[in-house]
């Protein structure tokens, strides 16, 4: 991939073009995404947390990452001239991702495990008791990787304290005219968006580990069955 350089930018090279002669950049294509998810002891699927973070990572079709709004202090001079500096950067804190459901609906058994485990809903209180109650149990860990059609890595982010925001049960009405797949949109608490050298070096390696063969689809996944 041709990428965007300094010494091109201040020798006056870089130009709108697509082609391949001197100076041509190429643009940033996107759909060429993985994700690596963590899960907590909590989403354990048939009692194994390790099945949980497999199908996470090979079913996830897309992720909606949150951002920072700079919220700032207004000030008025002679005349109503106005004049700003930045206040405090509002973050959001809800990730969105969406998730091909299969056959034995694994995703619905993972997140309404998940969330009765954070409350259950008979009683109300969880179903981790006493000193197996903490976010270290029932939050998990999401990284994010984009990368161009070459395989190298791209955008990088690392998502933490992540649990999620309801029980899909909802998406599974059916109706006898409507044939179709199911996706389920799912949305998570995030207490910290990384994008660290940490991050990246995770990233790298999951790229350089040969990760990008356990896309969905591929020869390679794991058998979720």
């Amino acid at each position: 991939m041709a990428y965007v350089s300094v010494n091109q930018i201040a020798g006056g090279n870089f130009r709108r073009k697509w082609a391949n002669g001197p100076g041509s950049v190429d643009p940033y294509i996107t759909g060429f995404m993985l994700t690596d998810w963590l899960a907590p002891e909590a989403a354990a699927y048939k009692e194994d947390v390790n099945a949980t973070s497999i199908i996470l990572s090979q079913t996830c079709l897309s992720v909606t990452l949150p951002g920072g709004t700079v919220n700032r202090a207004e000030f008025q001079g002679l005349g109503n001239q106005r004049f700003s500096v930045p206040g405090n950067v509002d973050w959001d804190n809800t990730l969105t991702s969406r998730f091909l459901e299969f056959s034995g609906c694994p995703i619905l058994d993972i997140f309404h495990a998940w969330v009765v485990n954070i409350r259950d809903y008979s009683v109300g209180i969880s179903q981790e008791r006493g000193d197996s109650y903490g976010k270290a149990n029932y939050s998990g860990t999401m990284y994010y990787a984009t990368f161009d059609p070459g395989g190298q890595l791209e955008e990088y982010e690392c998502a933490t304290g992540i649990f999620p925001l309801k029980d899909p049960r909802d998406s599974y009405g059916h109706d006898l005219t409507a044939i179709d797949k199911l996706e389920v949109d799912i949305d998570f608490n995030v207490d910290t968006l990384w994008h660290d050298s940490f991050v990246k070096d995770y990233c790298q390696n999951l790229l350089d580990r040969g990760a990008i063969k356990n896309l969905p689809f591929s020869d390679d996944v794991v058998g979720i069955g």
